[in-house]
């Protein structure tokens, strides 16, 4: 641990930009679990966990991981997802030697981001010395326990292997390592969703005056009732994850003048969940408003008062409607990554450099989900079942119990079927499922070639160069739907195979004791449902772009002093000429009768030039304090799906009247899309002591040139064809009509402070020796915006503005530990305050949650045996993830509101990711 952090002090210490870095304690053990984890402990840095609870993502200053640049090896690395964001935890952390993240922007790092650049390194042979072994296992056990047994081993298990070595006199250098992981990841989640006043639906619960919030998607006002949920869900799923990760890295240095390496990257990340989840509707009675002649009632009703507002938390109700899911999700990651490297000495002044690299990511999804309800055959439709329920708005444990046994678990009284059309799709009564496989490729290639010379005087350094990269990415979001099957008159056939039907799921944790469980890929490919290829019109949502990129770079490093005090550091200026081509589908035909011929391809795209000046300074005040000036100008590319060409078909209103000829809003992406562009100012002041001590302050200030946003711009549509039905007198279509795009815009800052601190107990005091905290914290602010368009005004809704999503206003990390006589122990904290973040509701629409602040704290203890000992060179691990089970959950405000009201939020999202506990043993020589 403290030869890690002396590392990596020694690399902030020697930079001359601003930087923070992270290294290997030895050959193949990282100190954290992930590459991810370790990122998210620095200052300025947040991480985000995933689905399965690891953080997977990183956040730099502020600004969403889509802002920020990431490089292996000094090269840009292929994203797994949708968009550029890179997934972390697809790197085994024992192949990682070392993660640097660049603060400030630097004239000769090529593929930096506009928030920060974070450059993954493999370990170097060359710089070794001797032949290092290492060999390391884990075993792991989630305390969640197994939520749907069959799909893993409770016990998962990872382990590894590292050679590195030296030949021909130290000329030829060898490292070469292998991660194998077994992993599972067992989650539970509930989700609260549509808090409203629901009186017109029969539901009059004594609330105060007034409510504030009326039933969403409703037009009367409130009726100063209880605000009840309209959704309640809970489901719970087991996760394997299997992921082998290759890295080796050959040099071949036959003297001082010639230098080659090659490097080579490989993982295949394989995952499958399976997972039940059931959906209810806390006012059945919507059943009898539109007709269906259910009747809910409810009793023995308890309510929390939440400032001007009654919530209704807990009761009976006599007759809730029920959805049980089944789903099971197979996706598949490869990646790989190769790069060369040759340095030359020409003469006796200039070294000419050559790097040519290559990346690429291939992601197949299968996405299955079934959904069926309790029925009644008596009356032959659904049933409607008595519930106790209890949803706490503190957050605290939900539970939603059937009071009819085996309500939810018996399969003669459970059929096919979407109940009261929670997922509705309309014109489709036999809909009872979906597939989703979605199919991404993402390809890089670069070609660098540089030179640089060194000198005497003021200027130490001088490098220029030209670098090309070529990127393609396509993202495909195909979609089947799952039908029931007719029966000779014509009617579905609800009934559910035996052969389907598997020991149900114990989801007693919510209320639940049994829960019918289904194999979904038995029902899919046994022909018990009917496959149908959705709606042609949801191509749109395809993207598929090309990027050639061609980059101009020249740097100056100096070194000087200026008077009595040293000063260094490098400017430089980056010309990025920018050539981006998109193409996208348009179908015009109707979704429910298709025709490929009306299939359209789009294409469109932009050429640009970047101008990107950048400097950094480092004066060293005194022999152990320094300060940094960091000035320049960033850029973030704009998303890939954002870049799509695709778009949605308007359709022109033939009715007479005001509003004839005119055409309703289409959707699309748009390629013309300009980066985000920044101009970045950096200052910070570090105080050293010894080399695992310092102490550094810094502030930041980031001022928006280019951002992109969303509003409405004019598009010609006098190609569309007009609808195929008589046109009223006097009709003229209008040539152009409203497309909801993003735009590009500017202004806006966003600005910060950092504090902190490695301290080394026995530098102090002798009786601390082997004791050290490291910490940091960070206090962020923006005036940057995320906000809605009304889509027929084009002007901002009043009160639809929030803070950049992803933007924690207060993060920091705290470790403490302790390392002596071969034993060690760590103990770790990292907090990240509330932020928002847009997603989709259950009806496909944008709404807005916040996300709770997240606090997780993770145990690591160890003994390395010394070296007079017979087990030299084997150490014992244990470590505990998440080690007090911290939910994680997000909030929003009841009724239509676009932006959380902090008096008045509510759990929405609530993750129960559980503790993961590792005994390992890890051996080398």
């Amino acid at each position: 641990m403290r030869y890690s952090i002396e590392t990596s002090v020694a690399t902030k210490r020697n930079s001359n930009s601003i930087v923070e870095a992270v290294s290997a304690e030895d050959i193949g053990k990282l100190p954290d679990a992930s590459v991810a984890e370790s990122l998210a402990r620095l200052p300025g840095l947040t991480g985000q966990r995933g689905t399965d609870g690891r953080v997977n993502v990183i956040s730099i200053r502020g600004l969403s991981p889509a802002f920020s640049g990431a490089l292996l090896n000094g090269r840009e690395i292929v994203s797994s997802n949708d968009g550029r964001a890179v997934e972390y935890d697809q790197f085994p952390s024992e192949l990682i030697g070392s993660a640097t993240v660049y603060k400030t922007p630097n004239a000769a790092l090529l593929g930096q981001g506009l928030s920060g650049t974070v450059d993954l390194m493999a370990r170097k042979p060359l710089d070794t010395r001797g032949r290092q072994v290492a060999l390391n296992l884990r075993v792991e056990d989630n305390s969640n326990g197994t939520q749907a047994p069959g799909v893993a081993s409770p016990l998962g298990k990872r382990f590894s292997v590292s050679y590195v070595n030296q030949f021909a006199d130290n000329t030829i250098g060898l490292a070469i390592g292998f991660a194998h992981l077994e992993s599972t990841s067992q989650l539970k989640l509930t989700e609260l969703d549509q808090y409203g006043d629901y009186t017109p639906y029969d539901l009059p619960i004594a609330g105060t005056v007034p409510s504030l919030y009326q039933a969403p998607t409703v037009t009367w006002g409130p009726q100063s009732k209880a605000l009840l949920p309209m959704f309640w869900t809970g489901s719970q799923s087991t996760k394997k994850n299997v992921r082998d990760g290759l890295m080796a890295v050959l040099e071949f240095q036959p003297n001082e003048d010639v230098h080659h390496e090659l490097d080579l990257y490989y993982s295949k990340f394989d995952t499958h969940e399976v997972g039940g989840k059931l959906t209810s509707n806390m006012f059945a009675s919507w059943g009898q408003f539109f007709g269906l002649g259910v009747l809910n009632t409810l009793s023995d009703i308890d309510t929390t008062q939440v400032g001007d507002n009654t919530y209704a938390t807990s009761g009976n109700a006599s007759a809730l409607p029920t959805t049980t899911t089944n789903s099971d999700t197979r996706r598949k990651d490869t990646i790989w990554a190769v790069g060369w490297n040759s340095t030359w000495k020409v003469g006796d002044e200039w070294t000419a450099i050559v790097d040519a690299s290559m990346s690429k990511d291939v992601r197949d999804e299968k996405y299955q989900e079934v959904y069926a309800g309790p029925w009644d055959n008596n009356t032959n439709n659904w049933a409607y079942g008595p519930y106790s329920w209890n949803i706490p708005v503190d957050g605290s444990d939900q539970f939603l119990t059937p009071l009819t046994p085996g309500f939810l678990s018996n399969p003669a009284n459970i059929h096919f079927g979407d109940v009261v059309g929670f997922d509705y799709v309309p014109g489709e009564p036999r809909w009872t499922g979906v597939i989703r496989d979605p199919h991404v490729e993402d390809e890089i290639k670069t070609l660098r070639l540089s030179a640089n010379r060194g000198f005497d005087g003021f200027i130490s350094k001088f490098t220029a160069g030209v670098n090309y990269t070529q990127r393609d990415k396509s993202v495909e979001k195909n979609e089947t739907r799952l039908l029931m099957p007719l029966d000779g008159n014509g009617q579905p056939i609800r009934n559910i195979p035996a052969g389907a039907v598997l020991s149900p799921f114990d989801m007693s944790w919510m209320g639940v004791d049994s829960f019918i469980r289904l194999d979904v890929p038995y029902l899919v490919q046994s022909g018990a449902l009917v496959l149908k290829p959705a709606e042609l019109g949801l191509k749109a949502n395809d993207s598929f772009i090309n990027e050639k990129i061609l980059t101009a770079f020249a740097m100056v490093d100096f070194d000087t002093q200026l008077g009595s005090i040293p000063i260094r550091g490098n400017f430089g200026v980056q010309a990025v000429r920018s050539d981006q081509h998109a193409e996208g589908w348009e179908y015009r035909g109707d979704n429910n009768n298709v025709n490929f011929d009306l299939l359209l391809r789009k294409e469109g795209g932009a050429t640009y030039t970047d101008i990107l000046p950048s400097l950094n300074v480092v004066a060293e005040l005194q022999p152990d304090l320094i300060a940094r000036l960091g000035v320049g100008v960033a850029t973030a590319r704009p998303q890939i799906n954002d870049m799509r060409a695709g778009t949605s078909t308007p359709t022109v209103n033939v009715t007479p009247g005001p509003e004839m000829g005119r055409w309703s809003t289409a959707y699309a992406g748009n390629p013309e899309l300009r980066p985000w562009k920044a101009v970045a100012f950096d200052l910070s002041i570090e105080k050293y002591f010894g080399t695992r001590s310092y102490i550094s302050v810094a502030a930041f200030r980031k001022n928006l040139i280019s951002y992109i946003t969303y509003g409405i711009s004019a598009v010609d549509n006098s190609d569309i064809p007009l609808p195929n039905v008589p046109l009223p007198p006097g009709f003229v279509a209008d040539q152009f009509g409203p497309v909801f795009q993003p735009l590009n815009g500017n202004g806006g800052q966003l600005e910060g402070f950092e504090v902190a601190a490695s301290l080394d107990g026995g530098l102090f005091i002798d009786a601390l020796e082997g004791f050290g905290m490291v910490v940091s914290a960070s206090k962020l602010n923006s005036t940057i915006r995320d906000q809605k368009v009304d889509q027929n005004s084009n002007q901002v809704i009043a009160g639809s503005q929030t803070s950049i999503n992803g933007l924690s206003g207060i993060a920091n990390n705290v470790t403490f530990y302790f390392e002596r006589n071969g034993f060690s122990a760590r103990l770790s904290q990292r907090y990240r305050s509330a932020f928002t973040a847009t997603t989709r509701d259950i009806f496909f629409r944008p709404t807005t949650r916040q996300q709770g602040a997240d606090k997780v704290v993770d145990f690591q203890m160890e003994y390395a045996f010394n070296d007079s000992s017979q087990m030299k060179g084997l150490s014992l691990l244990l470590q505990v993830n998440n080690l007090t089970d911290t939910y994680a959950r997000n909030y929003k405000t009841p009724g239509n509101v676009d932006v959380p009201d902090p008096t008045q939020l509510i759990p929405n999202y609530t993750y129960q990711f559980g503790r993961q506990l590792l005994l390992g043993a890890n051996y080398k020589f």
